[in-house]
């Protein structure tokens, strides 16, 4: 009775590693829902007449355009400081944000890898100001980023 038991907890545990182990993998390949007209700049002021910023993960700001509504908000980067995976924690801050386009001057592998992945397209916007890139992505005019 007893070896019957043991073997019972022994599939059990085993059952349970599995899990915990697969489990992380299953929601790391989920695609988030994001939205083809809600677009993200990274900037290093709150305004649609600032410049690009030059660097993706360590700008200030996100300004977040929803060209359908004509609605902006500018999303403060809270990870700009950061010293572990930032481009990681700013993929996630805008695959909340729903975005379905990325408009940078420069951008990562690390965060060019995890956008690509989960479908948001990426275009080159160096040296525009955020109107005239967000203008740029609505006339197809913009480079995307391969």
């Amino acid at each position: 009775m007893n070896e019957r038991r043991m073997a019972v907890l022994c599939l059990a545990a085993v059952i349970i590693i599995i899990i915990f182990h697969c489990l992380p993998v299953c929601f790391l390949t989920i695609k988030p829902k994001t939205l083809p007209y809600i677009v993200a700049v990274p900037t290093d002021q709150a305004s649609l007449g600032a410049t690009i910023a030059p660097v993706f993960s360590r700008c200030r700001y996100f300004v977040i355009c929803d060209i359908r509504n004509n609605t902006v908000k500018y999303v403060p980067n809270k990870y700009a400081n950061g010293t572990h995976e930032v481009g990681l924690h700013v993929t996630h801050l805008l695959l909340d944000q729903k975005a379905g386009s990325v408009i940078a001057a420069n951008i990562g592998p690390e965060p060019y890898e995890h956008l690509e992945a989960r479908g948001v397209k990426i275009y080159c916007g160096m040296g525009k100001t955020v109107l005239d890139a967000v203008r740029g992505l609505q006339a197809n005019t913009l480079q995307r980023l391969i």
